[in-house]
C-alpha cells in the first residue's frame, strides 16, 4: 500500500509539473481517495468511516494508508489508499486454511488406516495360522492319544490282540513324529553335528517306521535304493525323509502305490493320491498351510522340508497332476 501511494504522489507530482491533466487509474485491488486542504473530494469515492491522519491505520474491516506527499500539486492534499478487499482476503486466507487443515487430516486418516491395514495384515494373517494350528494340533494328537488309550484298556481286560497291539504301534509312532517335528521346529536343530551320512540308511529307516501305516492303506511301496553321501546332521536327514514319506502315505489314495528311487546326487519320492492343485503348489511349503482340510497333519512337515533344504543347500522341486502322480525331487548339490 505504501509503495502504491508514493507511486501515485509522484505520478501526481509529475503530472502537474509537466502541465498535464490528472490521471488516475483505478485498481481492483484498492480504492484510490484524492483530498484538497480542505478535505474535500477531488477524485474518488468520499467514504465518512476513513480517518485522515498520516500514515497507515486500520480498522474493524479495512487497511488504510495516507499519504501527503503531493504537497497540494493539482489541490491535492491527502492520498488515501483502502485495501477494499481485506475482510475478503482474510476470509479466503481462513477458508484456505480451513480447507487445506481438513484436506491434511483426512489424508493422514486415509494413509494411517491403508498402513496399519498393511502392516496389520501380516500379523492377523499369523494369528489365524497360529489359531488354526493350534487347534489342528490338538485334534491330530487327540485322535492317537485316544486310540492309545482305549487300545491299553481293552489290553488289560483280554488277551492281547495283534490288531490292537498294530493300533497302538501305528498311533504311537504318529505321535511320536508330531512331537519330533514340534522339537524341530522349536529348537531350530541348533545342537546337531554335521557329518557325513548316507541317505540311504535313513530312507530304509523311515521306510521301516511308516511300514504299518502305508499297509493299513494297502500301499504298494517300489524302491530302488543307492549310496548318497551327505553332509547333513542325522536329526535334519531323519526330518526331512520322515516327512516325504509321511506325506506320500498320507495323500495317497487307498491300494495306490508310492515309488522311491535314490542315487548319488538325487532322491525322488512319487505317490498316486489326489495330486496338488497348480496355484497350490507355490503354497505347501509355507508353514500351517494345508492343501486340504481332509487329511491329516497341520501344516509343518513341508515347512521343515523346506527348512533342511534350505540350509543344506538342496534343490527342492515338486511335480503334480490332479487326480494323478505328484512327485517331489531333491537335488544335492555338494554330493560326497
Amino acid at each position: 500500500m505504501q509503495n502504491l501511494a508514493l507511486g501515485l504522489s509522484s505520478k501526481i507530482v509529475s503530472s502537474y509539473m509537466n502541465s498535464q491533466p490528472l490521471n488516475i487509474e483505478k485498481t481492483d485491488e484498492y480504492e484510490i481517495t484524492l483530498y484538497d486542504k480542505n478535505r474535500a473530494v477531488i477524485y474518488g469515492l468520499d467514504s465518512e468511516e476513513i480517518e485522515i491522519k498520516q500514515d497507515f491505520y486500520e480498522d474493524d474491516e479495512f487497511e488504510y494508508f495516507v499519504d501527503v506527499s503531493p504537497q497540494l500539486h493539482h489541490g491535492v492534499k491527502y492520498l488515501v489508499v483502502k485495501n477494499k478487499k481485506a475482510n475478503k482476503q482474510i476470509s479466503k486466507l481462513i477458508q484456505s486454511t480451513l480447507l487445506i487443515a481438513t484436506f491434511s487430516v483426512v489424508l493422514i486418516i486415509i494413509v494411517g488406516y491403508f498402513l496399519a491395514k498393511m502392516f496389520l495384515k501380516p500379523i492377523q494373517n499369523e494369528r489365524i495360522k497360529l489359531d488354526k494350528f493350534i487347534k489342528d494340533t490338538t485334534h491330530e494328537l487327540n485322535t492317537p492319544i485316544t486310540a492309545i488309550l482305549m487300545s491299553i484298556e481293552r489290553l488289560k481286560k483280554e488277551n492281547i490282540d495283534e490288531k490292537i497291539l498294530k493300533r497302538v504301534d501305528i498311533s504311537s509312532k504318529r505321535v511320536q513324529k508330531i512331537y519330533s517335528d514340534l522339537t524341530y521346529l522349536l529348537l531350530e536343530n541348533e545342537n546337531q553335528i554335521v557329518k557325513q551320512i548316507n541317505l540311504r540308511e535313513i530312507v530304509e529307516n523311515e521306510l521301516a517306521l511308516y511300514e504299518d501305516l502305508a499297509s493299513k492303506k494297502s500301499l504298494t511301496v517300489d524302491k530302488n535304493l543307492s549310496d548318497a553321501f551327505v553332509m547333513i546332521d542325522e536329526v535334519s536327514a531323519e526330518r526331512l525323509m520322515s516327512n516325504l514319506l509321511s506325506n506320500a502315505i498320507k495323500y495317497n489314495r487307498h491300494g495306490g502305490k508310492i515309488e522311491l528311487k535314490l542315487t548319488a546326487n538325487e532322491f525322488t519320492i512319487s505317490n498316486s493320491g489326489t495330486g496338488i492343485k497348480k496355484e497350490q503348489q507355490d503354497k505347501i511349503f509355507e508353514r500351517f498351510y494345508r492343501a486340504n482340510e481332509y487329511e491329516g497333519g497341520f501344516g509343518i512337515g513341508l515347512d521343515i522340508v523346506k527348512r533342511v533344504c534350505g540350509r543344506y543347500k538342496i534343490k527342492i522341486d515338486i511335480t503334480s497332476v490332479e487326480n494323478g502322480l505328484t512327485t517331489v525331487t531333491l537335488r544335492f548339490t555338494t554330493p560326497l
